[in-house]
């Protein structure tokens, strides 16, 4: 059999086993690649880390998907100003170029996903923005804050018609002994609104912005940057739906919270 129908034939085999499979899929064929790629980007970020002279993260933003690589210096300068961060004692680091689809696995994919997962257990990152899909993506994983944990009542009122939630009560079922019994046999209970949403997404990748009130325990863990004039005047998720998050383990989340009203300028 040619190499080519063979890894269609494992294709047609993996079709609804869910992300894992995938993964473990893409690790047995491309494994060597993946780890070339990663070991690239760690060689680059120790780099760039030489570079900035190991000065301390007063900030450290990921803009997955922005579109706008070229626009990483406007923000990061930018930014430091409207924050008075002192460059010259701490870095202010704004990714625009790292890009993640969880439909696509290829070396890339699993390499910008290596590095999130770095970044994240160092406990460096702050906020994370990103298309509406990733953002449900990675909010349903359980890496953004509940913001009712840094901003008050009132600052949430006056975003309401921006948020967006994730359902406690889903993440909970993610966490129990049904959905892993899920994972090993493919089966679960129709009648349950987690289960049958928990294997949507295992067939599609892909979470469908719900509305709080369809939630048993809705929680708010971003904000949609619609409107925003300095996104639009950097060509900043050009055409895309986008929304911030602030990241469950920052060390910065006052800084964090500015960071997000900047954007909404």
């Amino acid at each position: 059999m040619a190499v080519r129908d063979e890894i269609r034939e494992e294709r047609k085999k993996l079709k609804g086993q869910g992300f894992q499979a995938y993964l473990e899929y893409f690790w047995d064929y491309y494994k060597l690649h993946a780890i070339a790629v990663v070991a690239l980007i760690i060689v680059i970020a120790v780099v760039i880390k030489d570079v900035r002279n190991n000065k301390p993260y007063a900030f450290y933003a990921m803009m997955l998907n922005s579109g706008a690589s070229m626009a990483q210096d406007t923000i990061q300068d930018s930014f430091a100003e409207y924050a008075s961060i002192d460059t010259k004692e701490y870095s202010c680091l704004v990714d625009t170029s790292s890009s993640f689809d969880p439909l696509i696995l290829d070396q890339m994919a699993v390499a910008t996903s290596q590095k999130i997962m770095a970044v994240l257990s160092a406990k460096e990152l702050d906020v994370m923005t990103g298309d509406l899909r990733i953002m449900l993506h990675y909010g349903n994983q359980e890496t953004f804050l509940d913001l009712r944990e840094v901003y008050s009542e009132d600052e949430l009122k006056s975003l309401e018609d921006r948020l967006i939630y994730v359902d406690q009560a889903y993440l909970d079922y993610l966490n129990s002994d049904d959905y892993q019994t899920y994972l090993s046999t493919g089966e679960y209970d129709e009648n349950n609104k987690l289960a049958v949403k928990a294997h949507n997404y295992n067939q599609s990748f892909i979470y469908e912005l719900e509305s709080p009130d369809a939630m048993d325990n809705p929680i708010p863990v971003a904000i949609r940057l619609d409107g925003s004039q300095f996104l639009s005047e950097n060509g900043i998720y050009y055409g895309q739906e986008a929304a911030a998050s602030i990241i469950i383990n920052s060390q910065h989340t006052d800084t964090a919270k500015q960071f997000i009203e900047f954007l909404l300028k």
